[in-house]
């Protein structure tokens, strides 16, 4: 078996979850005048960074880096850190500038050329969506506020297009293999063309709602297309028949928000309305709930060989969920939103906590009797399965 720290996530995914239970509920409670909180935290345009480049990118990073890279990890998680320090002391200074963009760099460097070398162009997709979202950080800093609003729409977009691919390979094989286990008939898994469809409108979505005039209606309808076919392909999976599978119920809740964000910003699009709100439905609905997810059943399986193993755990869906709908209905009421804050709060925690637990049993199956000695034992594992990488 593999020692923990061999795979990044064991170490970017507490790392993430603690930021999210903490720095975004602090921005939220900081803009309502409920806490004091760092004038960086309390603009949206700063609580959308956090959540964006911060947590969001956190999680990219453990789920894509290379498992045996723990150097290069180890170091990109502390510029990861360092950026985050500067962003909260001072947002607009060169310091936060230089550490985020090295920080995105960095990961897209390490992530961008694995996935660009794939045979096949969705696949491809996950390394361009990667170095998109590197310049959409730049952007961040470089241009005046109102593009910078556009910027964070696209970036918004681009993860929701992550979160569509990588959410769909992981629950195709899944929901596929537990409906052919009850013997229900299922011709339909990955879908590529399907996939490779969504990808498409989306990023042709994205295009259309950066540009001036007509372009934003179309980039709407388009959205609504993807919305649409993602939903087809969901309804092929039979996903009703994983009822009793607390892990991919979490999984499918995520994806279902994933459909409700694009048609939510489609609406507001066409009508005219701003998208702020709408937003939300991805970020906290399909992000939350997706991220929550699938860090939480990756942990699982490393540590239990049982991605159901603590089937109550996924019950922070639930409480993501909530603080999903308290935001897309509460733009005016202060009070409802410190309780959407709260549940996210709840849930994050509740996850950093299980996290850790959960590394402690992977090194408990590993013959580590404790974590400072099985921390020290892995590490050395660590570096000899690097150094027979690099002799074969």
């Amino acid at each position: 078996m593999k020692n923990p720290w061999y795979f990044p996530g064991s170490y970017w995914f507490p790392v993430a979850a603690l930021h999210a239970a903490i720095t975004l509920p602090w921005s939220v409670l900081g803009q309502l005048g409920m806490v004091p909180a760092p004038l960086s935290l309390q603009t949206g345009l700063g609580h959308a960074h956090e959540m964006i480049f911060g947590y969001a990118l956190a999680v990219v990073a453990g789920y894509t880096l290379v498992p045996g890279s723990a150097r290069k990890s180890w170091i990109l998680l502390g510029v990861w850190l360092a950026a985050r320090i500067a962003f909260v002391l001072a947002p607009q200074g060169s310091l936060a500038f230089a550490l985020d963009g090295l920080f995105v760099l960095g990961l897209a460097g390490l992530v961008a050329p694995i996935y660009l070398r794939a045979s096949k162009w969705s696949n491809r997709s996950v390394g361009l969506i990667v170095g998109a979202l590197a310049a959409a950080a730049f952007a961040f800093h470089a241009l005046p506020p109102l593009a910078v609003h556009q910027a964070v729409l696209a970036a918004v977009l681009l993860l929701s297009m992550l979160m569509f691919f990588m959410g769909g390979r992981i629950l195709a094989p899944a929901v596929a293999g537990h409906v052919r286990r009850k013997h229900a008939p299922i011709e339909h898994v990955v879908q590529p063309g399907l996939e490779v469809a969504v990808l498409a409108l989306l990023a042709a979505g994205i295009a259309c709602l950066l540009l001036p005039s007509w372009a934003p209606r179309a980039g709407a309808v388009l959205l609504l297309a993807a919305a649409l076919l993602a939903l087809v392909r969901m309804a092929r999976w039979h996903f009703w028949l994983c009822h009793d599978q607390p892990d991919l119920v979490a999984l499918l809740a995520g994806y279902l928000w994933l459909i409700a964000g694009w048609t939510l910003v489609a609406r507001a699009v066409l009508s005219g309305h701003p998208v702020t709100t709408a937003l939300h439905a991805i970020t906290v609905g399909a992000l939350g709930t997706l991220t929550f997810g699938v860090m939480l059943r990756t942990q699982m399986f490393r540590a239990t060989s049982d991605t159901n193993h603590l089937p109550w755990a996924y019950a922070g869906v639930l409480l993501l969920t909530l603080a999903g709908l308290l935001r897309l209905g509460t733009a005016a009421s202060g009070a409802l939103l410190a309780l959407a804050a709260a549940c996210w709060t709840l849930a994050y925690a509740l996850l950093f906590v299980l996290l850790l637990w959960l590394i402690r049993q992977a090194f408990g199956r590993i013959g580590g009797s404790g974590p400072g000695r099985g921390a020290r034992a892995s590490y050395r594992r660590t570096r000899q399965d690097a150094r027979r990488q690099r002799g074969a």
